[in-house]
Formats: C-alpha cells, structure tokens, sequence
C-alpha cells in the first residue's frame, strides 16, 4: 500500500513552486477527493451487506509495504473518442464531427481525457495543440491563484490574453472555464463535464465494487460498466479504466492512484507520418511535463521547414493527407497509473444489485474549495 507524504501537482508541474500555501491547500483538495470517494463506497458496501472500501487516501491511509510492478497497474485507451470512431471495415472516423467548431461558452466534445485545439491559416493547419488537464485543476488555481492561471494562458495560448478574459468580474470572481481563449481560439485545459480529476478518482473508487447477475459474478468491461454505472461504455477511457480497477479489486488488493494523480498522454505513434518521403512522427513535441506524464503537446512542422511554406497539412499517413486533428490524436495513447497491494486479502462479496454508488458529501471538508466537489459531474453521469 503505497504511502505519499502529500499529493503533487498533476505531472510535476511547477506550479506550487516557492509557494507552500498552494501546494498544501492542493493537497487537502486531493485528500478531500479520495476521503469523499471512500466514504460513498463504504456507505454503499454497508447498504449492500458490508465490505471494505478497496480504494484508499494513500496520503491519509497509505503505508510503506510492497505493491506489484507499476507495469501491472498502468491503465492504457486510446485518445480519439470511440464515439467518432469508424463504424465499420473500410469506413473512416467521423473526424469531422469529433472536431466541429465551438464558440466561447460551449465545450468541446472530446470525451477521453484529450483535447485539442486546430489552428489553421489559409485553410492550411499550422500546428494541432493537445492538453488533457483537468478543468477542475484550473478550477482550484483560480481560486488560490489567479495570476498563475493567466501566466499560464499567455504561456501556452497567447501572450494577449487578458484578466477580464479569464475573470469576468475580476480575479476575486469566478473563473470561466469555457472562456474564448480556450474553446474557440484554443485549448488551455479539458471542457469537457466529464474530463477531470474528481472522475477519475471516483470511478477508480466505485469500481473496486464487484458485481454479480444471475449468480455469476461480472467480469467484462462493458457488461461492468452497464451494471455499475461508474462512467460511460461509449467510451474508450471508462471501460479500461473500471474493468482493471475491478480486476485488482477480485484479486483482494487495495488499490490507490500513483502521485501524482491525474490523466496523461503516455506515449504518440509517429510510425507512418512523412512529409515530402521523409519521417515526420518527430514533429510531436511535449510541451508541459514529459512522457509518460504529458499535459501538453504540439504537433507543428519545425520553423525551417515553416519557413518553406509547408504546413502540418503537408504531412501525409499512409495516402492520405492530414486534415483534421483527429488524424494525430488517434495515435496518442492516453492512460492512468494505478497502484495495487500485493496481497491483503480483501474477499468482499459481489453487489447483486446494479446501480451507481451514489456521492456521499463529506462531513467536514478538508479545505472549502472542496465543497465544489458535489457539484461537480460524477462519472455515472458521464
């Protein structure tokens, strides 16, 4: 059972750096995340016959024992939403639609931790920008620093963002997560209801709760996740993502989140891309932590070649040339790494029943901002 003296900030970022305020206020918010999640499932078990929440705050309850190989507990999906994917042999993704234009105010429909914005000139792509943080991150950065959240617009976005495009009202008002700046000129972090941190943790959590139909206990990750609830089986993401966490839970073990928590780009494929016969898969750069903890990448041609007047709409995989996003964001491997007890023997029962655990709100919460946590999307509502 793995032991963290305090959560870090997603992918190592520096963020907290020089302020110890924002790095413990995180994480409280991270401990808060967890203890909420515990408490539902406890409760749920106890409803349905006890048990042992199998999920664990390894901040608050971790300890130094032994857990099997990180290898054993990485959880892999691919980064294009299933749902844009090719219905059929020799039909393509509906690229298209799994980009379609959005205005301020509107998120993106991208539903598998990864997002990405096109920018385009002439008609041409100049370069495809990727992020796959977390809304709710920001959502905590504003509250506790709002300067840190414009340095890091005009960082990654443009160097023109403003306050006011980010706090309507000021910086002591409410930070707007669908703003301009990161929907219809780009992308600072993930839009989508569905893609953040309290999720993720949340469906890790519920799906440490096994179940049974007819006797048989389920095993298979669309059956599970039909059953449970604990995300979306339209999805790519969800379905890996429960059906491990539950395979680990049938084993016995206690299963927590490798610090620092969060969602990431865990690898890209280049093999196939050429520009002019020539390799173009090292035109994908991480811009914002490193593999395999990515939170930020830019496929863009290099300036020389720029300067030539090529673009990323040169570049060709297989036949075809790029033209959409979604050509590259098909080749990124997204994934969460989990950790698992060697052994502890935990033999709960599996639920008879199907249904969502229900969000249970914590007594006392660890930091106030935590109280957003119950408005925010659980995954059954995916």
């Amino acid at each position: 059972m793995a032991k963290y003296g305090a959560f870090s900030a997603p992918g190592n970022n520096s963020d907290f750096q020089n302020d110890a305020t924002l790095a413990s206020d995180w994480n409280k918010q991270m401990s808060a995340v967890f203890d909420t999640s515990v408490t539902s499932v406890s409760a749920y078990l106890a409803h349905h016959g006890g048990g042992t929440c199998q999920l664990y705050n390894p901040v608050a309850n971790g300890r130094p024992d032994p857990d099997l190989a990180s290898s054993a507990t990485d959880i892999p999906w691919n980064g294009f939403p299933k749902r844009y994917g090719a219905r059929g042999p020799g039909q393509s993704p509906n690229y298209a639609a799994a980009e379609a234009p959005i205005v301020a105010g509107t998120n993106r429909d991208q539903d598998e931790y990864l997002e990405w914005f096109v920018n385009k000139k002439a008609g041409k792509i100049v370069s495809i920008h990727f992020t796959c943080e977390a809304w709710d991150y920001f959502d905590f950065l504003a509250s506790e620093a709002p300067n840190k959240v414009l340095q890091l617009y005009q960082t990654y976005i443009s160097p023109t963002v403003q306050m006011s495009d980010l706090f309507p009202d000021g910086p002591n008002g409410d930070y707007d997560k669908l703003n301009k700046w990161n929907t219809a000129l780009g992308a600072m972090h993930l839009t989508h209801p569905a893609n953040n941190l309290f999720a993720e943790v949340f469906l890790a959590a519920t799906a440490t709760v096994r179940r049974s139909q007819h006797g048989t206990e389920i095993t298979q990750s669309i059956p599970l996740i039909r059953c449970s609830k604990y995300g979306d089986d339209t999805r790519n993401s969800d379905p890996a993502i429960g059906a491990a966490v539950n395979g680990l839970a049938r084993q016995g073990r206690n299963v927590t989140l490798a610090n620092p928590v969060g969602l990431y780009i865990g690898a890209f494929d280049g093999a196939g891309l050429m520009l002019n016969g020539a390799p173009a898969g090292n035109f994908f750069k991480v811009v914002r932590g490193a593999f395999p903890l990515a939170l930020r990448a830019v496929y863009e041609l290099p300036a020389e070649l720029a300067a030539q007047g090529l673009t990323v709409s040169d570049v060709k995989t297989g036949a075809s040339a790029i033209q959409f996003g979604g050509q590259i964001a098909e080749r990124i491997t997204m994934h969460i790494a989990g950790v698992a007890s060697i052994a502890r023997d935990i033999q709960n029962l599996p639920v008879s029943v199907c249904g969502a655990v229900p969000q249970v709100k914590p007594q006392a919460p660890s930091l106030a901002a935590s109280a957003k946590l119950t408005a925010l999307r659980s995954p059954q509502e995916a």
